[in-house]
């Protein structure tokens, strides 16, 4: 039989045996958990690069779209800038016009010769300058009604001509860019009679 030292001792490495044992199990453990919580976290990480990399691709194509966006309007705000000042000389053609109109009627005598030729050098000159600004005048007669760009103030009565088309043009119309109508034309447009 064995001594109480030696039953002491035997309890001792026993117990030793396993603790030991238990510290290698929950030493396992703790590394299994440390293995997956590395592993969990390095696919998070993976993730969220990801995700930062696709926000960045977002965030590119907005950048470049508010870039667009704002030439466009620059170029826009540039392009018709003076819409306003050439609505403001459109009277000073018609009258220019009307003066030229009249001028010939009368021009045997000598005054209205010189005026006549100073009205059509004015003219030339405000023609270059709406040539410059891209600026166009709807005066044609004989084409189909456009209510786009003209208004009509009367209708014709006729046979000879097809229905709808401009008959009379009472005041010319003018557009800037072939896009935006400074002022439509005032038109007479053919019906037929019934």
């Amino acid at each position: 039989m064995m001594n109480k030292k030696e039953e002491k001792l035997e309890k001792k490495t026993n117990d030793d045996e396993k603790n030991k044992k238990i510290n290698n199990e929950k030493n396992d453990s703790d590394y299994l958990i440390k293995k997956n919580l590395i592993q969990f976290l390095e696919i998070q990480l993976k993730e969220s690069k990801e995700k930062i990399i696709e926000k960045e691709k977002i965030i590119e194509k907005e950048k470049t779209l508010v870039y667009n966006r704002s030439n466009k309007e620059i170029e826009k705000s540039i392009k018709f800038s003076l819409e306003k000042l050439i609505i403001d000389f459109l009277p000073i053609v018609d009258n220019i016009e009307r003066a030229l109109s009249l001028m010939e009627t009368k021009k045997t005598e000598a005054n209205y010769i010189e005026i006549l030729n100073k009205l059509k050098f004015t003219h030339k000159l405000l023609k270059k300058s709406f040539a410059l600004f891209n600026i166009k005048k709807i005066d044609n007669i004989n084409i189909s009604f456009d209510p786009s760009i003209h208004q009509a103030m009367s209708i014709h009565y006729t046979d000879t001509i097809e229905s709808n088309q401009i008959v009379t043009v009472m005041q010319p119309g003018y557009i800037l860019h072939e896009t935006r109508l400074l002022r439509p034309a005032m038109v007479i447009v053919s019906k037929k009679k019934i």
